[in-house]
């Protein structure tokens, strides 16, 4: 397993590394997108690949034969005697890898019910709040003050900002991208990555 991590985690340094010092400036947003979920998978696959090189030993052609001599007597009674002898072994358990993998997975856990709870008050906000049609999403009216974000097909926004249209149709523009390029699967498989490898 740490084998896994080190080498998994080198390998994301690398990509994010390049992504940094090249990539970054770039104004090719689905490439960077494509590139940085790729490069969390390769990093994933990385720790499995494994290069084997063989080596080919010669052969040696002169080969001596070697003489068995006898076991006299009094060595077969000291082999007896060692079976006959029964040594005592004390056992112990060593119990760390059992209390570092149970707070791994209690970590996890946890991890997970809060990943599941954020989700559950998302589907909620959608379902308790106004919706208006909007090209083809619909827009989440909210009473609290918020800045517009996107989660699946709906867009949050502030009811009274939107009544009296102080949202700049820039900003609808932008969340419109990210519903209809699935924006949210992106973070939900981070999420999902993130309660795992914590």
């Amino acid at each position: 397993m740490i084998d896994f991590i080190i080498k998994s985690s080198i390998s994301l340094i690398v990509f994010l590394g390049f992504y940094h010092l090249v990539l970054e400036r770039e104004k090719i947003h689905q490439f960077n997108r494509f590139y940085l979920l790729i490069s969390i998978l390769i990093s994933l696959v990385i720790p499995f690949i494994t290069f084997e090189f063989i080596k080919v030993i010669p052969v040696l052609q002169n080969i001596e034969t070697v003489s068995i001599q006898p076991i006299s007597k009094s060595s077969e009674n000291f082999v007896v005697d060692t079976v006959q002898n029964k040594i005592q072994v004390e056992e112990t358990v060593n119990y760390i890898p059992y209390l570092i993998w149970s707070v791994y997975l209690l970590g996890t856990l946890l991890l997970l019910v809060r990943f599941g709870k954020n989700y559950l008050k998302l589907i909620s906000k959608i379902k308790s709040n106004p919706n208006v049609k909007y090209k083809n999403t619909r827009l989440v009216l909210m009473e609290e003050k918020t800045l517009p974000h996107t989660f699946l097909n709906a867009i949050f926004v502030n009811s009274e900002d939107y009544i009296n249209r102080n949202i700049e149709e820039e900003l609808f523009a932008r969340e419109l991208v990210h519903v209809t390029q699935k924006h949210t699967l992106d973070i939900l498989f981070i999420e999902l990555l993130k309660t795992i490898f914590w």
